[in-house]
């Protein structure tokens, strides 16, 4: 069982899972700069710009599969137009539309499923350029006056992909220009005439695809500013669970001795003792301790109160390793005095347990000093109950502080066990 208060637990404040995504190298007032100031991606502080590529990436991957049905279904209804326009294409339309996409679309879904990021990044933008090629190709097959409004469709398509793939602004003009130079290319695969006879509405697609840009790079910057957004809300979460806990610690660790109070022993008793859950049986037994350091008002008047803070640490320090190994738990009840309990399956244990409080806390200051008596001693009351009966946590302190009294009256250093109906303690071994 762990401490209650583990060593350097102020200089390693654990936070929840959740919260360790953000650098600890990022703070509020580094993200409001970055927002107030409007800077641009390649401005931002590496950390901050790794943090929103991710954010691009997760995008990327939230969204593949309505890009691509998305993309797939614009794709096939618009063999409805071919039908309404020219009815002898329909056939070449539909088999162009399937060979064309299809493989695009399962190549992507595959590069997702298989984290593939950059052959996803990849398919989603070539899938709608391998459509435009499409309806340029079905275009050249009309009649002139057709074609130049069947053309124009290509605009819808780029301006449709413009608000939705989750590039950045640089990768839409990467895809736009790639766009432009595709549909170029398949008309310039017809024959020079038709390059010249179409130069015009390359010329509107190519407008038309520059013209849409600065309503996403409109996007793309609330993109950033929420990001941002969030990311201070993370930050400002993190600071006040990291304030909570440290409240917390405080609240519940004792200042001088640095093991846990009161209060913490209070708490824990429950969820670490009485209810330990799949470790604990019924039929063990629960042993609740008292520990008091005999005459400390005269070691504080003859050593002096700053010998006296040093030897509770001591004490403190000693009991915390005997508590932790045995699976236990401890607390500085008030003054000199400590309050410890164990969950064993064996009286004997316990007993054993208390003895060894009883004989480190005597030898505590004894090397130290160098003398071969104690200078500290302690006396060991403790209260034992069968776990089954569920004897309230007053109780058990009513019968160790009773049984603590009556080794100060036997002459202080011993331990003296008080158990409950139902609980065998064996006999104490003879001094």
């Amino acid at each position: 069982m762990q401490s209650l208060v583990p060593d350097g637990a102020f200089e390693s404040l654990p936070l929840p899972e959740e919260e360790m995504d953000v650098p600890a190298g990022i703070d509020s007032d580094m993200v409001e700069s970055i927002d107030r100031e409007r800077l641009p991606l390649r401005r931002w502080p590496a950390a901050v710009a790794e943090l929103y590529r991710q954010e691009v990436i997760d995008r990327l991957y939230r969204e593949e599969h309505f890009l691509f049905l998305l993309g797939l279904l614009l794709c096939m209804a618009t063999i409805a137009v071919d039908l309404i326009v020219n009815p002898d294409m329909l056939e070449e339309g539909a088999i162009l539309r399937v060979v064309a996409v299809a493989p695009l679309t399962l190549a992507g879904l595959i590069a997702g499923a298989r984290g593939w990021t950059q052959a996803l990044a990849f398919c989603v933008g070539a899938a709608p350029i391998a459509f435009i090629a499409v309806i340029v190709h079905l275009a050249l097959q009309l009649p002139p006056d057709l074609a130049p409004r069947y053309l124009l469709a290509t605009i819808l398509v780029v301006g449709i992909a413009n608000m939705m793939l989750p590039y950045s602004l640089r990768g839409l003009v990467i895809f736009d220009a790639s766009a432009i130079i595709v549909a170029t290319g398949v008309i310039a695969l017809h024959g020079s005439e038709f390059l010249m006879l179409y130069a015009d509405t390359v010329v509107v697609f190519a407008l038309a695809a520059a013209g849409t840009l600065p309503v996403a790079g409109r996007f793309e910057r609330l993109r950033q500013h929420n990001f941002l957004l969030n990311l201070r809300a993370r930050i400002f979460s993190r600071e006040l669970l990291k304030a909570n806990h440290s409240l917390q610690l405080l609240s519940e660790t004792d200042p001088l001795t640095g093991i846990a109070n009161r209060r913490c022993f209070e708490r824990h008793f429950e969820t670490e003792i009485v209810a330990p859950g799949e470790h604990g049986r019924a039929h063990d037994l629960i042993g609740l301790m008292m520990i008091d350091l005999d005459h400390f008002k005269a070691f504080n008047d003859t050593h002096g109160h700053q010998s006296g803070d040093y030897c509770l640490k001591l004490v403190a320090s000693a009991l915390q390793d005997i508590f932790d190994e045995a699976g236990g738990i401890v607390a500085r009840y008030g003054g000199e005095e400590f309050v410890g309990a164990v969950r064993k399956r064996e009286a004997a244990k316990i007993r054993a347990i208390a003895e060894d409080v009883r004989q480190t806390v005597a030898a505590t200051l004894t090397p130290v000093c160098e003398i071969d008596r104690s200078l500290v001693t302690a006396s060991v009351g403790v209260g034992v109950a069968p776990a089954a009966i569920m004897l309230p946590r007053e109780e058990l302190l009513e019968m160790a502080d009773a049984a603590l009294y009556s080794g100060k009256n036997e002459g202080r250093n011993k331990v003296v066990i008080v158990e409950a109906e139902g609980a065998f303690i064996p006999p104490r071994p003879a001094d």
